[in-house]
């Protein structure tokens, strides 16, 4: 929690676990931003914020109740979750980008600039409101493939920020993050923030040890990552190259053609920058005598992935254990039934 005085209620909470911003650093550098609602009982807005490592899994960062999705609630969301990853830095956020987040950004607390954080659409979000005003579903449909474009000349194409996204162009894994904790919201406070640290601790542990059993028998990827490298090996065979440069090639895969540059880690079909893997037609360059691991980014690792399930969840002690706690003393909101 941040910024409490001295009062009777409590109007936000704001909450993370240091094993998360501890395995932050080795996930892929990207945030997803949205809310739920609470149900039955409670009325407040839970703001939660999302990532994901090398394997595709989520990996929650931080988490808020607030009243609603205001100015003050995500100002208080964002600024501590600048304080908590004091380290991160040019982390790309795929949000809704409504006002009060577009304004939170830009404020001198948050500071995100500073940190080269980016702040890009989700389409899913820009779909929804466009289908909403002009209910086309034709040229909603066309709208998200532009979005999807790799060289559409628009501000939330890939073409603009694919390199920072990880391909991601929208909040879902922030959805999938809600029908997990689907159960536990209409559940008291205390009971959800128990509930986020419970099901987190039992994903560390699942997932930290199914690594480790993976590099034992001497894995070196996860399995969608192998898969794919093979993948896109067997499609080489069908491009064809002149080697311009030691790391330099054009490639030619009908009807298009390529410029490849490893040592940029760049290709003109922007693919490569999208998701930091080699390609088809980058994967033929290897005859550059280089390797095929340099060109992978090293999220994709199991080594990596490893790191981010590293910090152990320590059990919560006993009451009686307890420092004695020294602050106000709060009450339900008297305007809450």
């Amino acid at each position: 929690m941040f910024n409490i005085t001295r009062v009777t209620s409590l109007n936000a909470y704001f909450w993370a676990f240091k094993p998360c911003i501890d395995g932050f650093n080795y996930c892929k550098p990207i945030v997803q931003f949205d809310r739920t609602f609470l149900i039955e009982k409670y009325h407040e807005t839970l703001l939660i914020v999302i990532c994901q490592d090398g394997n595709r899994n989520i990996f929650p960062l931080a988490f808020a109740i607030v009243e609603g999705e205001t100015k003050r609630s995500i100002d208080l969301v964002l600024s501590s979750l600048a304080i908590t990853c004091h380290n991160a830095t040019n982390i790309c956020m795929i949000t809704d980008r409504g006002k009060a987040i577009l304004s939170t950004l830009k404020s001198p607390k948050v500071a995100c600039e500073g940190h080269g954080l980016l702040s890009v659409y989700c389409i899913r979000h820009i779909a929804y409101n466009f289908n909403k005003k002009f209910k086309n579903a034709e040229a909603n449909r066309q709208l998200i493939n532009m979005g999807y474009e790799m060289k559409q000349p628009i501000v939330q194409a890939k073409a603009y920020n694919g390199d920072r996204r990880y391909d991601h162009m929208t909040t879902n894994l922030v959805e999938c993050m809600n029908s997990v904790l689907k159960g536990a919201r209409s559940l008291p406070i205390c009971a959800l923030a128990k509930t986020t640290f419970e099901r987190t601790k039992s994903w560390f542990v699942e997932r930290g040890t199914k690594i480790e059993c993976m590099l034992r028998v001497g894995h070196q990827y996860p399995k969608d990552i192998t898969a794919l490298l093979r993948k896109n090996e067997q499609q080489s065979a069908m491009c064809h190259f002149d080697v311009q440069e030691l790391s330099t090639a054009q490639l030619r895969r009908l009807p298009m053609s390529y410029t490849v540059r490893l040592n940029d880690w760049w290709c003109d079909c922007e693919e490569f920058q999208a998701l930091r893997l080699p390609y088809a037609h980058v994967a033929v360059c290897l005859t550059c005598h280089l390797q095929l691991t340099t060109f992978i980014d090293p999220i994709y690792s199991l080594q990596y992935i490893l790191k981010a399930y590293g910090v152990e969840f320590h059990p919560v002690q006993n009451e009686d254990y307890w420092f004695t706690y020294v602050g106000p003393n709060f009450i339900p909101d008297p305007h809450v039934s």
